[in-house]
């Protein structure tokens, strides 16, 4: 593409005065796995290089964590087929060009760098970000700059994008600028996809087209002030010299085509009002599924209040009718002596006609389940004659009956 070839011959003139190396993902026909192509990009830095080229076969982090060249700035070119997470980790001092479209998350983690994407990009893009500019020159897709933070000593973090932006855009998003031109869009009828701004409790948008809504809990939409459009304007410039598309600034510099999007402050968050049950019967049961709904016509629906049980214990018994007739399956297996029942001997009915055995070699160091005791137990109930009930094992339903 012409733009591209004009973005990176504007890099190089910048960086022609520094030391240069090529550095390809590829070596004697076989592909370099993404460990060993970070290990020789880290290499080079050490070795004093600031400006890289790098051909890649979808390695995955590309041109991230350049932490060795201190202060320096290092301007990194890639070309070919980058994989996820390129520029993750990013330093301030780095600046990263992607010819091409860019793969899932690129910025991941991003602490500074400034990267540019002469294309479209994938998912997650500036995801957890908490520094740093990335450009895009096309679209992009599902939940972008979500998570992202910002750090009050530093400047915010920033995404543009020229197109349009995917699903979920803005999810969770606690801080940063995000910046949507609406520029040939994915979807020229809504810019911001599906649901964006769920969650979000920090930051700002401004975009530039129609959208399908947003969530009204978590932001509001708000008119731009001067400050907001001198500081959109100014930067605008900016970014599309970085993506080479200059000859737009004319049709994007129309004020009254931008909106902005807030986070909502604590105070303004909507409290979800109480449903009572005999509500949720009326407003969603019996619509979705009762009166008028999936079922409905096959019986008459009548209000019917069950009656509360006697007794607590009524959950555990064996289902036999009477409650409190029969204590629970697993008190009637464990043995007497068990140190997990009350007073250290099992209760029932039946208790008076089982035989007297000796205590259980098996010591307890602390209370148990009863379900635990009738496990490790068992050895007693089998000395005494009786089958065990253990929860685990349905058989022993039939058994007891």
């Amino acid at each position: 593409m012409p733009a591209t070839r004009a973005a990176g011959q504007q890099g190089e003139m910048q960086m022609s005065n520094q030391p240069y190396i090529r550095i390809p993902g590829v070596e004697n026909g076989h592909r370099l796995e993404s460990r060993i192509l970070e290990e020789r990009i880290q290499k080079a830095v050490e070795g004093g290089y600031r400006y890289l080229e790098i051909e890649a076969y979808g390695q995955h982090g590309l041109g991230g964590r350049l932490w060795k060249a201190g202060d320096d700035p290092i301007y990194v070119k890639i070309t070919g087929s980058v994989g996820q997470r390129v520029g993750s980790m990013g330093f301030p001092n780095t600046r990263i060009e992607v010819f091409g479209p860019g793969s899932d998350d690129v910025g991941w983690l991003n602490g500074g760098a400034e990267i540019t994407i002469h294309g479209n990009a994938a998912n997650g893009i500036g995801n957890a970000m908490a520094q740093g500019k990335i450009y895009v020159a096309g679209n992009t897709g599902a939940r972008g700059m979500t998570m992202t933070k910002r750090n009050p000593r530093f400047e915010p973090p920033e995404l543009w994008v020229l197109g349009s932006v995917g699903d979920y855009f803005a999810e969770f998003m606690a801080g940063g600028i995000a910046v949507v031109c609406g520029y040939e869009p994915q979807n020229p009828e809504n810019v911001l996809g599906y649901r964006p701004c769920v969650g979000m409790v920090g930051g700002r948008i401004y975009f530039r087209g129609p959208h399908k809504g947003y969530s009204r809990a978590d932001a509001r939409l708000m008119p731009l002030s001067d400050e907001d459009w001198s500081w959109l304007s100014g930067n605008l410039k900016t970014y599309l010299r970085a993506i080479n598309r200059l000859e737009l600034l004319d049709q994007l510099e129309d004020r009254e085509q931008w909106q902005s999007l807030i986070a909502r402050g604590p105070q303004e968050k909507y409290a979800k009002p109480a449903r009572y049950m005999a509500a949720f019967r009326r407003e969603i049961w019996d619509e979705e599924l009762g009166r008028g709904g999936l079922i409905g016509d096959l019986r008459i629906w009548t209000a019917v209040r069950f009656p509360s049980s006697p007794r607590d214990t009524c959950a555990g018994t064996c289902p036999s009718g009477k409650t409190g007739s029969t204590p629970p399956p697993v008190r009637r297996a464990v043995p007497r002596g068990c140190p997990c029942t009350s007073g250290g001997a099992s209760s029932g009915p039946a208790e008076s006609t089982r035989p007297s055995i000796s205590p259980c070699p098996i010591r307890l160091s602390r209370p148990r389940s009863a379900g635990t005791c009738a496990r490790t137990c068992a050895c007693r109930a089998a000395r005494a004659g009786r089958s065990t009930w253990l929860p685990s094992t349905s058989a022993n339903w039939a058994r007891r009956a």
